[in-house]
C-alpha cells in the first residue's frame, strides 16, 4: 500500500505579506482504501504559519461535503500542524483547504518545503511565493480656503503662495502621480480652477476669473492614484 499526496492548483500558492489565504492537498492511495484516521501533517516555510484561529476543511463538491475537520496538534510557532484524514480511496475523492498565512515581515520569494506534507511514510513538496507588497488606492480630499487654510478634508496640507498659485502636499506620497480634479468653492460662473501639474507628493492649483483675473479663489479637489500598502 502506497499514499499520494499533493498540493492542489494554483501551484505554488502566491501571498501578499500579511494576508491569509487557503491552498489545497488531495490524497489517494494505491490499493483498498483506508478508513478514516490517518493523520496529515503539514510543516510549512518560513515565513508563513497555520493561523491560530484558522481551518482546515474538507470538501467533496460531487457530494456537497464542506466541513471543518479538528486540528490533531499545531506547533507553537504555527508552521507546523496535524489533522486526521477522511476515508481515502484510490483516486481522489475530495480534497482538503488548510489556511495559511504570510507575516507581514515575510521578504518576497518562493519558498519550497521538500517534506512539507506528510502521510504515513509518504511526504511531498509544499510551495508558495511570497509577491511584492502591491499599491493600494489612495484617495486624498478637501476644500481649501482662499487664505490656503485647509477648510475640511486630510491627509494634506494647503499653501497660497503668489496671487492665484496653491500648493497641495500630500501627507502620504502616492506612488505614481494622481489623477486630480478640482473646482471652485463658490456659486459663481466665472469662477475658474486649473490643475496646473502633479506630482507624486503634490499638486499645484491656479485660481481666476473668466474675465482674465488672477485671483485667490476657495476650492475644493479630490486627488486619486496608487500608494504603498501600510508597512
Amino acid at each position: 500500500m502506497a499514499f499520494h499526496i499533493t498540493q492542489g492548483n494554483p501551484n505554488p500558492l502566491i501571498l501578499q505579506p500579511g494576508t491569509n489565504a487557503s491552498f489545497t492537498i488531495e490524497v489517494y492511495v494505491d490499493g483498498n482504501p483506508v478508513e478514516p484516521g490517518e493523520i496529515i501533517q503539514v510543516k510549512l516555510p518560513e515565513g508563513l504559519v497555520f493561523p491560530p484561529t484558522g481551518e482546515i476543511r474538507f470538501i467533496n463538491l460531487d457530494s456537497g461535503i464542506n466541513r471543518p475537520l479538528p486540528i490533531e496538534s499545531r506547533d507553537p510557532d504555527g508552521r507546523l500542524v496535524r489533522f486526521k484524514a477522511e476515508g481515502i480511496g484510490n483516486k481522489p475523492e475530495g480534497f482538503y483547504s488548510v489556511n495559511v498565512l504570510a507575516a507581514a515581515s515575510a521578504a518576497p520569494g518562493d519558498r519550497t518545503v521538500t517534506d512539507g506534507l506528510t502521510i504515513g511514510a509518504t511526504s511531498a513538496k509544499l510551495s508558495f511565493r511570497i509577491s511584492a507588497p502591491q499599491p493600494v488606492e489612495q484617495r486624498v480630499y478637501g476644500t481649501v480656503a482662499a487664505n490656503g487654510g485647509v477648510i475640511s478634508g486630510s491627509g494634506f496640507t494647503a499653501r497660497h503662495s503668489a496671487t492665484s498659485t496653491f500648493t497641495i502636499t500630500f501627507a502620504k506620497p502616492f506612488t505614481s502621480p494622481p489623477v486630480v480634479v478640482a473646482s471652485a468653492a463658490l456659486g459663481s460662473a466665472s469662477a475658474i480652477v486649473t490643475v496646473a501639474s502633479v506630482s507624486t507628493t503634490a499638486a499645484v492649483i491656479y485660481t481666476a476669473s473668466t474675465s482674465g483675473t488672477w485671483g485667490a479663489l476657495p476650492f475644493h479637489f479630490i486627488a486619486m492614484g496608487p500608494t504603498a500598502p501600510k508597512a
